[in-house]
């Protein structure tokens, strides 16, 4: 690393090419603001912070197309919670099990129950647990 890096860095506290990048983002997120843009594309709600504000693929580019990761029209902002991980297998297929209305995927039991039998994960897609609340106490 080079003294004029290495004193920035210090000076900083933080290495320089981190700081470089939350500036870039707090001035994108500025000039989200600005244009009324920081409205998340999947929740549509207000993105309130730059520490929020995530940029992601509206569709899938990986394994599918090398265009779509360039394309700016395939490019939305979104929550850093909201902007979750395209899961496919090939071809863009969608692997998320989506079944009837109040019920979710239980990997574990290989079927759709009620949501009640789930515990939140917020950090997941739908907000629930992957496995209902039966096979997590047979986890353990």
């Amino acid at each position: 690393m080079s003294s004029s890096v290495s004193r920035k860095s210090a000076f900083l506290g933080m290495p320089h090419g981190t700081a470089a990048n939350r500036l870039r983002k707090i001035v994108m997120f500025n000039l989200l603001q600005k244009q009324g843009e920081n409205i998340c594309f999947q929740c549509a709600e207000r993105i309130e912070t730059a520490e929020e504000l995530s940029i992601e693929h509206k569709q899938p580019w990986e394994g599918v197309d090398v265009e779509l990761f360039w394309s700016l029209e395939n490019i939305a902002f979104s929550h850093r919670r909201c902007n979750i991980p395209h899961n496919y297998r090939g071809n863009g297929v969608w692997r998320r099990k989506v079944g009837p209305e109040g019920t979710a995927w239980c990997r574990r039991c290989k079927a759709f129950l009620p949501v009640k039998e789930f515990s939140r994960n917020r950090t997941r897609w739908n907000g629930l647990q992957s496995w209902c609340n039966k096979c997590l106490r047979t986890k353990e």
